[in-house]
């Protein structure tokens, strides 16, 4: 096994908007008026993840589609050595990829 470098860039494969999630998740002001969405995200190298999906309407799932580009983001909570950094991803035009 080695250590490899990824782009970071990927399409969504699968998703699912949650509204009871975890205590952490509810810390974090999600519930059933304001659900979180996990998916599956195809790497442009050909592996697969399951991340968080930001910045998409999950009060209204039917506009999160399958396919879309997505670009990876990195969601830093607490501090000091409560810190902890959670892979997710968000839409993105393949053309304009922020990292």
């Amino acid at each position: 096994m080695e250590w490899v470098r990824m782009q970071g860039t990927g399409t969504l494969s699968a998703f699912t908007c949650i509204a009871v999630g975890p205590p952490v998740m509810r810390q974090e002001g999600y519930g059933r008026a304001h659900p979180y969405c996990t998916g599956v995200v195809e790497l442009d190298e050909g592996c697969r993840v399951v991340a968080r999906i930001e910045e998409v309407n999950t009060n209204d799932p039917e506009t999160i589609t399958i396919g879309t580009p997505l670009t990876v983001m990195f969601l830093h909570r607490g501090e000091g050595p409560d810190k902890t950094t959670y892979l997710a991803f968000r839409p993105a035009e393949r053309g304009n990829v922020l990292l």
